[in-house]
């Protein structure tokens, strides 16, 4: 794969980052993280630059572009760690594309690009992320419960993995029903998650067959990864223009043979976390689904943004640590993402059962 960035990807980089750095400076980050809920104003306005169509197709009002073009505006998002339903909207529409029926993409996907805001709903209980499904669903209504379901109080649709007659697959549910109840749960990202109950709640539609869900789970793997390594990239990118000007001992700290290997150190973990969550993109892009994969670019990429924002913590000294300082929200949002769609340890427990097998 080619890491170097297209044309249009240099163009989706450089418009995203003027229009974040112009309306999302870290005092309304702040704010928003304080609403608990998204910013509606601002959602309405990525809409209509286009970003909630980026990746559907043309046929649905969309503009087609790829998920590595996805990835390149999502690393923008997670620089500017802004708390977005966008990476779980997208997610959602690229499963919906991939997998569901022509009347439900004709349906939905015209939506979506129109701004309607989807929730993922997978993880259940304790349980291992690519463990049995046990939400159900009759034909008619889906019951079970779901946990760190983000965004699930604002959120339009639930797109929900269930069984029907034994079958995985995922359930479209509409959020806005009695049957359909969401208690907050805090998380570390500030993040707005919930659990969700969902006590007979109708369903629009279904998407039949286990490749719809292990697509999700992978490619809900391969977006969380990716902001783990732009978590990290964006403190690394801090750090490094710290230590040019702070001053110890009458030098700049960088210039210190101690602060310079480490600062390498972190690099290269990062820069191989950014091959592998890119190549991971494009593979699904190219139609390959493998769980196997993703768990390593998933524990990698977790393990990566953890020591890189710990690390850019002690090298910024005691700033480093006020939560005045924006150097919080990466390790808040990193360590979120590398808990996010399988934690490390369960990451590494599917790549050494795979190896024993």
């Amino acid at each position: 794969m080619d890491l170097r960035l297209s044309e249009l990807q240099e163009l989706i980089r450089d418009n995203a980052e003027e229009f974040l750095t112009r309306e999302v400076p870290a005092d309304r980050v702040r704010e928003i993280e304080a609403a608990g809920e998204p910013d509606e104003a601002l959602w309405r306005q990525m809409v209509e630059l286009g970003w909630s169509g980026l990746t559907i197709g043309e046929a649905y009002s969309g503009q087609g572009a790829s998920l590595v073009d996805l990835g390149v505006l999502i690393e923008q998002l997670c620089r500017a760690a802004l708390p977005s339903p966008f990476q779980q909207t997208a997610l959602a529409a690229s499963v919906i594309e991939r997998h569901g029926d022509a009347e439900l993409k004709g349906r939905l996907l015209p939506q979506i690009v129109a701004g309607t805001i989807v929730s993922p709903a997978l993880k259940e209980g304790h349980g291992p992320l690519f463990g049995p499904i046990e939400t159900a669903y009759d034909g008619a209504a889906v019951r079970g419960e779901k946990r760190f379901v983000e965004f699930a109080a604002t959120s339009d649709v639930h797109l929900v993995a269930a069984t029907r007659d034994g079958s995985p697959g995922l359930a479209v549910v509409s959020r806005d029903q009695p049957a359909l109840r969401c208690e907050s749960v805090p998380s570390i990202g500030a993040t707005p998650q919930a659990i969700v109950r969902y006590d007979g709640a109708a369903a629009d539609g279904w998407i039949e067959g286990e490749e719809a869900v292990d697509y999700m789970r992978v490619l809900g793997s391969a977006i969380t990864s990716l902001e783990s390594y732009a978590h990290a990239q964006r403190a690394l990118d801090m750090t490094v223009q710290y230590v040019q000007i702070r001053v110890a001992f009458g030098r700049p700290i960088g210039a210190f043979e101690a602060v310079q290997g480490r600062c390498a150190d972190i690099a290269t973990l990062v820069r191989a976390s950014r091959f592998l969550v890119y190549e991971l993109l494009y593979s699904l892009e190219q139609g390959v689904v493998d769980p196997l994969q993703a768990a390593k670019v998933k524990a990698v990429a977790a393990r990566t943004v953890t020591d890189t924002t710990n690390w850019c913590h002690v090298l910024h000294g005691g700033v480093g640590f006020m939560a005045e300082y924006d150097l919080q929200f990466h390790t808040r949002r990193g360590k979120e993402a590398a808990l996010r769609w399988g934690d490390p340890r369960e990451s590494l427990r599917t790549v050494a059962d795979a190896a024993l097998a």
